[in-house]
């Protein structure tokens, strides 16, 4: 249970299925960090992952996706929190859970994936600060990435759990 502002904020890991309109709605909403590429991507990725998602009362506000890579990584592979709730700790609840179930799991690493510095783009600006501020360092970058649109440089963050 997350409070903000006298908000209720609820993190849930909901059977498979569930929740997934929701969270492409958040996806198409977030059209500056969300391509068309990147939804279709999202929504295989809701069917086949972990799925963890905050609601406030019978709404869906944020998400997260993660998946084992092996036995000892993961990666949290998307992430998403509705505009008008982002800066208020959502994001950073989800993180926290997520990486405490996967290290419960026994997992030793965590990584995600972004947009590289490379890219002057602003909105991975705060992407990125939010990540180092969870504790993610930056790792290496990959370009071209395979999968990614050209000229996307792919920044991967790890942090040990």
């Amino acid at each position: 249970m997350i409070n903000r502002d006298g908000q209720k904020f609820t993190i849930i890991k909901p059977d498979s299925g569930k929740y997934i309109d929701e969270c492409l709605a958040i996806g198409r909403e977030l059209k500056e960090y969300f391509t068309e590429e990147a939804i279709i991507q999202l929504s295989n990725e809701l069917l086949r992952h972990s799925l963890y998602v905050v609601k406030n009362l019978n709404d869906v506000v944020g998400f997260a996706t993660t998946h084992k890579r092996s036995s000892d990584v993961a990666e949290i592979s998307f992430m998403a929190v509705k505009q008008e709730h982002q800066r208020q700790g959502i994001g950073s609840a989800l993180v926290d859970c997520a990486t405490n179930d996967l290290k419960s799991e026994g997992v030793k690493l965590v990584e995600i994936k972004t947009l590289s510095e490379d890219v002057d783009y602003f909105p991975y600006e705060k992407t990125r600060r939010f990540w180092k501020k969870k504790g993610f360092i930056h790792l290496d970058t990959i370009d071209p990435f395979p999968g990614w649109e050209p000229g996307s440089p792919c920044a991967i963050y790890v942090k040990i759990l």
